[in-house]
């Protein structure tokens, strides 16, 4: 196969050779020049544009060319999957193309049903909350991880706390245990070398009750 490089964005300025993906986008959140996609002869290769609003692989906003694949979740602006399956790579003596293809994501198609966020973070989440998140748009699935991750607590603060002024349960809100905490001297330390253990899967249970509640938030205000 040929290498090719395609231009990809609203009204796709091309260069010889180059080949153009419009995107018909009426809201303007996709640039005209979104992002360039190459072809190698064996690897796909996305870069961004510098586009307004950004390209994300994965649910990340990406700063530099990283290689892609068919199964790779490709959006523009947040707003519009992206495939190179779409490309439709084919052999040909020409590399000059002429032809504009026109990319109109389907309104009625079920495109939420997918996970627009980091796997480190998607396998820490209680599965109902997973479940809720893929049924979300890009939009709002982007709306939810802002708010889990303004609340959602560190292992490594928990530790600090803990051993600077002996506060592991405050930290989690926990007051009632973290008062019993102190006045007991941390169950006269037999307490304190218990937590000192568990105190990571003290934090990951917190960080999906979190996670729950930000979800069920999120919901009730949707509605």
């Amino acid at each position: 196969m040929a290498q090719k490089t395609f231009i990809v964005g609203r009204n796709p300025n091309v260069s010889q050779g180059e080949i153009p993906i419009q995107i018909n986008d009426p809201t303007k959140k996709v640039s005209s020049n979104h992002c360039r996609i190459t072809f190698d002869g064996a690897n796909y290769f996305i870069e961004d544009l510098i586009s307004t609003n950004g390209t994300f692989v994965n649910g990340q906003k990406i700063a530099s060319k990283i290689i892609v694949n068919s199964n790779t979740l490709i959006t523009l602006g947040r707003k519009y999957p992206f495939s190179t399956s779409q490309l439709q790579i084919q052999d040909t003596n020409s590399n000059s193309f002429t032809t504009t293809e026109k990319i109109v994501p389907d309104s009625n198609s079920n495109q939420d049903n997918q996970l627009y966020i980091k796997n480190s973070i998607a396998k820490n989440l209680p599965s109902m909350v997973k479940n809720e998140l893929a049924k979300l748009s890009p939009n709002k699935q982007e709306e939810f991880m802002e708010e889990y991750k303004r609340n959602i607590k560190s292992v490594g603060i928990a530790y600090l706390l803990m051993f600077l002024i002996g506060m592991p349960y405050g930290y989690m809100k926990k007051w009632g245990l973290q008062i019993v905490y102190w006045l007991t001297g941390a169950g006269f330390v037999i307490w304190g070398i218990i937590v000192l253990f568990t105190l990571p899967s003290l934090i990951r249970d917190y960080n999906k009750d979190m996670a729950i509640e930000v979800m069920r938030n999120l919901k009730a205000t949707s509605n």
